[in-house]
């Protein structure tokens, strides 16, 4: 059960969750969606318990305090065309209202001063300094527009008020002073924070342009010696990234494994999927024509000297995922779901997901891709060749993808096609 909530938690945040992911606004997004998609779940039972309870006494304003706190809850959580700042301001909003409501109610014996206290605090986390201080003036400044009502008008209406004037007014001060001191800290905090996040992206972005001209450059050396694959690296990294994004959506169980993280990586690892070309003799990898048993023999150990290849870097460099995955994808994308593929026979989700997205990915173009012993084909044929082929040769998962990001895959093929 709580393998399941929190998947659906993760779920929930990523859909809201905009813009890249090393920043301070979507470490604050991730904060606010994880916030309120625990809050619903975990405050379902004491709202139903405490609304049972206050209604058997008959304290009606309680159940209506809670009923309205609940319901606004649920339209923060599942009003999907809400602002990141709508929704924290709504959140702000709801906090201020149980704050009073208890402050009212309850006085200094319940938890309103907490619940107040939260208000700013959140203000500053969510959004930033400013709004921390202005969220701790106007409550202070409320509190005080209700005291002063309760002595001008409706005297002992205000519960806080019951225990002297005076004792309000230090509570008040003191709230005033740390909630300013705390909203300071933070503030300086997440400003420290910001700068350490924006050097990380400047260097990652260094690594990053790196590691992408280290690929390409890889990638080229097959490309070079195989002059009929024209753009296909280009082409099939495109395709593995519409394909991972696709499944993301479509499938919880895969989108538990392929976060954005991991289909950037796995995005900029397709191009090596024929790295171990460079191992297979000019006289086969070259023939005008197609190959004898013997010849494909030879040309499926292209799988093997690409894994090796770059299992080896990685020792070099130490673990990396990015190499291990690149490697993955080498040795496996000539899998097959049924286990007639080469190099190990795998069957079934013993292929790696990698391997049979790339599978896909690498089939249709080789299919739309004209060769000196074949014809290009349509795109409708390739389409009807890998979805006729779904449980033997392919993922069913991943065909299902495939088809709905088909018209995606015509248009990369036009972008990119070969000259």
């Amino acid at each position: 059960m709580g393998a399941f909530f929190g998947r659906k938690l993760r779920q929930y945040v990523h859909r809201r969750v905009s813009g890249d992911c090393d920043s301070l606004r979507c470490a604050q997004e991730k904060i606010l969606y994880g916030m309120l998609g625990i809050a619903w779940v975990l405050l379902l039972f004491p709202y139903l318990l405490g609304v049972a309870m206050a209604a058997r006494v008959e304290l009606w304003p309680v159940v209506l305090i809670d009923t309205i706190s609940y319901a606004w809850l649920l339209f923060l959580v599942l009003n999907t065309s809400l602002s990141y700042p709508a929704r924290v301001y709504g959140l702000l909003l709801l906090i201020e209202f149980l704050a009073l409501s208890l402050l009212f109610i309850t006085g200094n014996d319940g938890a309103g001063w907490l619940w107040l206290f939260l208000a700013p605090v959140l203000a500053a986390l969510l959004l930033d300094c400013r709004n921390g201080y202005l969220v701790s003036v106007a409550s202070t400044l409320m509190l005080g527009l209700l005291a002063l009502m309760d002595l001008i008008f409706f005297s002992g209406w205000m519960v806080l008020l019951n225990q002297g004037l005076a004792l309000f007014v230090v509570i008040s001060s003191n709230y005033l002073t740390l909630s300013i001191v705390v909203v300071f800290i933070i503030g300086r905090l997440l400003n420290s924070l910001d700068g350490t996040l924006k050097a990380l992206r400047e260097g990652t972005r260094e690594l990053e342009l790196t590691q992408e001209v280290t690929v390409d450059t890889m990638a080229s050396l097959a490309e070079y010696r195989d002059i009929e694959t024209g753009n296909h690296i280009i082409r099939t990294r495109h395709y593995v990234q519409l394909l991972a994004r696709q499944l993301q959506r479509q499938s919880p169980e895969y989108a538990s494994v392929l976060d954005d993280e991991t289909i950037e990586t796995l995005s900029r690892s397709a191009p090596l999927h024929d790295i171990g070309k460079v191992g297979v003799p000019d006289d086969i990898l070259l023939k005008p024509g197609r190959l004898t048993v013997d010849e494909f023999e030879e040309m499926k150990k292209h799988t093997e000297y690409g894994k090796e290849a770059l299992m080896h870097a990685e020792e070099k460099l130490g673990s990396n995922h990015f190499l291990r995955l690149a490697a993955e994808i080498a040795w496996t994308h000539h899998e097959k779901w049924d286990g007639k593929g080469y190099p190990r026979g795998l069957s079934g989700d013993e292929i790696p997901l990698s391997g049979r997205i790339m599978a896909v990915a690498d089939v249709y173009d080789a299919l739309i891709s004209k060769r000196v012993y074949k014809e290009a084909v349509s795109h409708e044929e390739a389409m009807a060749y890998i979805v006729d082929h779904a449980g033997r040769q392919f993922d069913p998962e991943v065909v299902r993808a495939f088809q709905a990001v088909s018209e995606d895959f015509r248009s990369i093929a036009r972008r990119f096609a070969d000259q």
